[in-house]
């Protein structure tokens, strides 16, 4: 039995890496083995999930800092468990949700310049789930 390969569309396609200065460094993403996305990204922030002591927390960069991030940037913890997911508001771009293995699901609110401070209250907190 003979094999035939296909030729791929892409096969003239080529890319080159992004500079440095353009790149996001210092994230550390969490190393959390669910299924889920460690990111979200709108036209202002990318929210990043996060391996931190602090329980469950994420940390949100504005799109134009790019470069070396800094460790100690504020975060957005309030989750008791590891966050499993985050998800931007389509029509606010201000406003995320959190959803957590201590089975609820924050709101937040981020200031148009960022995170100053570690945001620890959220706009709301809704609880339902019995199971992971």
């Amino acid at each position: 039995m003979s094999w035939k390969l296909r030729s791929s569309k892409f096969r003239h396609v080529y890319g080159s890496p992004a500079r440095r200065e353009r790149c996001y460094e210092g994230l550390r993403i969490s190393r959390s083995a669910h299924e889920g996305e460690f990111c979200a990204v709108n036209p202002k922030f990318i929210a990043v999930v996060t391996d931190a002591a602090c329980g469950g927390c994420f940390t949100v960069v504005r799109l134009d800092e790019t470069g070396k991030i800094d460790p100690m940037m504020p975060k957005v913890i309030g989750h008791q468990g590891a966050v499993l997911d985050v998800k931007w508001n389509p029509f606010n771009d201000n406003v995320i949700a959190s959803c957590s293995e201590d089975t609820s699901v924050r709101i937040w609110y981020i200031p148009d310049d960022g995170l100053e401070d570690n945001l620890s209250e959220p706009l709301m907190a809704l609880y339902g789930h019995h199971r992971r």
